[in-house]
């Protein structure tokens, strides 16, 4: 079983077990606890928060369509029908898409998409005005995640926005503070990963059980990504999305429109976090 297959077997299979907590993991939560309402209400919430992040931003882009990567249940899909013409939910697993058809309250004007490649081929370039991912990268192995991030620039349309999260580094090494601590917590971090990589193996290779996963990518890499594709890192603000154990940021790119000046990037900031998976993996 390829990484990318067992990405699609554990989405699938806590789709059909306990969906909305695996979006968003609050250990209160676990075992199908979550009201709807309630879920759904927090999409909302952090919609309405990051659209007002980008207006202080001073970012203006057209309002026609948006995509929501990784749309699971459709918790932020439907949140972005407030401030879009259309919006496309897309996501590795038929059982989370199901489930968003029967909450969809838009009709046409939002509409899923079942992804079962390493790509985005099934849309065109340049195809989204906005783009939204939020806790949905930090579970996808970096040689995937990476190239979804090089899609997502490909499909995102002049004069768009990206807006997507990430985890970076494990706190084994992100809190030391000196070469020999990083080095020693680079170790210590290796050693870790061998034995969870293990224990992982046995439960989804052996067991046939769920795992979600978290894995980092470096600011250093993204911001290579962001270049070669010609976009501009606009600002990137610290969160704790990836839970106590992560550093995590979200970022916000913008992509130049013919002739247009783009806004030069802002200072680092440490915001708020929207609703975290603190229990992923748990």
């Amino acid at each position: 079983m390829s990484k990318f297959e067992e990405l699609r077997f554990s989405w699938n299979r806590l789709g059909e077990t306990d969906p909305y907590w695996a979006v968003l993991s609050h250990r209160q939560k676990k075992g199908n606890r979550w009201d709807p309402g309630e879920f759904f209400a927090t999409g909302r919430d952090e919609i309405d928060g990051v659209m007002r992040d980008l207006t202080a931003l001073e970012l203006d882009f057209p309002r026609r369509r948006a995509l929501d990567f990784g749309c699971g249940v459709g918790r932020l899909s439907q949140a972005l029908v407030q401030h879009f013409e259309s919006v496309d939910g897309v996501d590795v697993s038929r059982s989370m898409l199901r489930l968003a058809e029967e909450h969809n309250r838009a009709g046409d004007r939002c509409r899923y998409h079942l992804n079962e490649r390493r790509d985005l081929s099934l849309f065109d370039d340049g195809c989204f005005d906005f783009i939204y991912s939020n806790i949905t990268l930090q579970h996808i192995p970096p040689d995937l995640s990476k190239g979804y991030l090089r899609e997502l620039l490909r499909v995102t349309a002049p004069g768009g926005v990206l807006v997507f999260q990430l985890a970076e580094r494990h706190r084994f090494i992100a809190d030391a503070r000196t070469p020999l601590g990083r080095a020693l917590g680079t170790l210590r971090w290796a050693g870790w990963l061998m034995l969870r990589r293990l224990y992982l193996w046995w439960r989804v290779r052996i067991r046939r059980e769920p795992q979600m996963q978290i894995y980092g990518v470096t600011r250093g890499q993204v911001e290579g990504i962001v270049h070669q594709a010609g976009a501009t890192l606009v600002d990137v603000q610290e969160n704790d999305s990836a839970g106590p154990d992560w550093t995590s940021a979200r970022y916000c790119v913008a992509t130049p429109a013919s002739g247009a000046c783009l806004p030069k990037r802002r200072r680092m900031t440490r915001a708020a976090a929207p609703p975290s998976q603190a229990a992923v993996g748990e």
